[in-house]
């Protein structure tokens, strides 16, 4: 009796939820943004496996309750291409696990884990973003970015006492230092989010404008990425911080002079310790082929997948979260129970410290270019704002998105970022926002010149520039029915 009136109640609370989230999409795609951002911490502090799916759960929501509520009021879905080449790479690991007899279990859960990213993409993809939207998120994103640079300063202040809080593991210290972690149960977590909110607000200050409150929390943001001593997540944001400069339209000559200037003197200043960190990582991942985790599998998965072509191995059978939950017959095949960090339970805590090998080994040399095709499709449209969009803001959404991509595939070479948490929600609920605002551009028409042109050469530049969407004139409505 008791278990049935918890169902009950707990049904009700759920559509009662599905319903406000219907109602204020838009601050229902905040919470369960913030909901991907902590669910590991939230699993670590109460020790519940099932906290830990909070993520898999605000995909699922997403992806069901914002499509219906667009079929409802515009009785049409919005759709991208790069959802072709997700679904190519499903229906390959589909085949592949039946093929292999993989059970149902097994590969519906390790390929949901894989589309999650896409999937919550897809939802928030069905809300129709507008510009006013633009600065509020900017806002939402200072404030989060507040909180975590708090419980940083106090991570720094009280290590063990923070640690034995949120961390899942002791505390690890690099010169004397502690590894910060914030509010996140590892330092990865707080490096990549730091990272991310550095290059968010380097590009706001190139695109939007400039300001002492953002210097000040670019700065501090930049000291906490580094005092996390994460190598990957530093050198990732170095690289995008360049890139997106390089790519932004507008006049480039005296970056390029000054970036000349200071990478040589850079290089001479930090040279020793710059070598140091090269020479340990050439030695970590090529020499200890045979006793280091990552690079194992990455062999290995190269030599399943021409093993197993054209379809691989199976979804959920090598790499996944999932072939390490429930401990893939492969890697007793290949002999990982001998190698430390790669047995059964527990034992295999380095299982999962890898994302690409995953995508090879069970689907193919084809699973894994259709999976890399949908990552670049995802973010065209973005790309196509931070070329191309008249207005500041939107300009500055589609250059975060791509940049936050950029860093993801670069630290995805070491980590599974586009599937756990907190890294994966950010970047694909900002790449769905940035496609629907450039489908809201192409609508209405908007002028294609790009801001960061227009401040290099403001002669070219005029009021009418940077109108108001309800201002523009629409040409051509019939054409893109589904960017009402």
């Amino acid at each position: 009796m008791v278990m049935a009136v918890a169902t009950v109640a707990a049904i009700a609370v759920g559509a009662l939820c599905c319903v406000a989230l219907g109602l204020w999409p838009k601050a229902g795609a905040a919470v369960l943004l913030c909901a991907t951002v902590i669910a590991q911490t939230l699993q670590t502090m109460t020790g519940s496996s099932l906290v830990g799916y909070v993520d898999e759960l605000a995909v699922l929501v997403a992806a069901v309750v914002f499509p219906v509520r667009r079929l409802l009021i515009h009785g049409t879905l919005r759709f991208m291409a790069a959802y072709w080449c997700f679904a190519g790479y499903a229906a390959l690991g589909i085949m592949s696990a039946l093929m292999n007899s993989v059970p149902l279990s097994v590969w519906a859960v390790s390929g949901f884990l894989f589309l999650k990213g896409p999937l919550l993409m897809l939802g928030v993809l069905q809300i129709d973003w507008q510009r006013a939207d633009l600065p509020r998120i900017a806002r939402f994103g200072t404030v989060g970015v507040l909180i975590i640079l708090v419980s940083a300063l106090l991570n720094a202040v009280a290590p063990e006492a923070w640690n034995s809080i949120v961390g899942r593991q002791d505390v690890s210290y690099r010169l004397g230092i502690p590894s910060l972690t914030g509010i996140f149960d590892h330092p990865v977590g707080l490096a990549s989010v730091m990272g991310m909110a550095f290059l968010a607000i380097l590009s706001y200050r190139r695109i939007v404008e400039r300001s002492v409150v953002s210097f000040v929390l670019l700065l501090t943001t930049g000291v906490v990425g580094i005092l996390t001593f994460r190598r990957k997540s530093i050198a990732s944001v170095a690289i995008v911080a360049v890139g997106s400069r390089l790519v932004l339209p507008g006049r480039r000559t005296r970056f390029v002079v000054l970036l000349a200037v200071l990478l040589p003197v850079a290089l001479l200043i930090a040279w020793q310790p710059l070598v140091d960190v090269v020479t340990s990582t050439y030695n970590e991942y090529f020499s200890s082929v045979d006793t280091t985790a990552r690079t194992t599998m990455t062999i290995d998965s190269a030599r399943l997948a021409a093993a197993a072509f054209p379809l691989g191995v199976g979804l959920g059978r090598f790499g996944s979260a999932v072939a390490s939950s429930n401990y893939s017959p492969l890697y007793e095949q290949l002999g990982y129970t001998r190698i430390y960090g790669m047995g059964p339970g527990e034992r295999g805590g380095f299982l999962t410290d890898t994302f690409w090998p995953s995508i090879l080994a069970e689907t193919g040399i084809f699973g894994l270019l259709l999976y890399v095709a949908g990552l670049m499709l995802a973010v065209r449209p973005a790309w196509k704002l931070l070329r191309h969009s008249s207005h500041p803001y939107m300009q500055w959404v589609g250059t975060v998105a791509v940049a936050w991509m950029g860093q993801l595939l670069i630290e995805s070479i070491a980590a599974p970022v586009f599937t756990g948490p907190p890294m994966f929600g950010p970047v694909f609920m900002l790449a769905g926002i940035a496609a629907a605002g450039q489908l809201s551009e192409e609508y209405y028409r908007q002028p294609y010149e790009g801001y960061a042109a227009r401040r290099a050469y403001p002669e070219r530049s005029g009021p009418s520039r940077i109108e108001p969407l309800r201002h523009a004139k629409v040409h051509s409505p019939g054409r893109y029915r589904g960017a009402k």
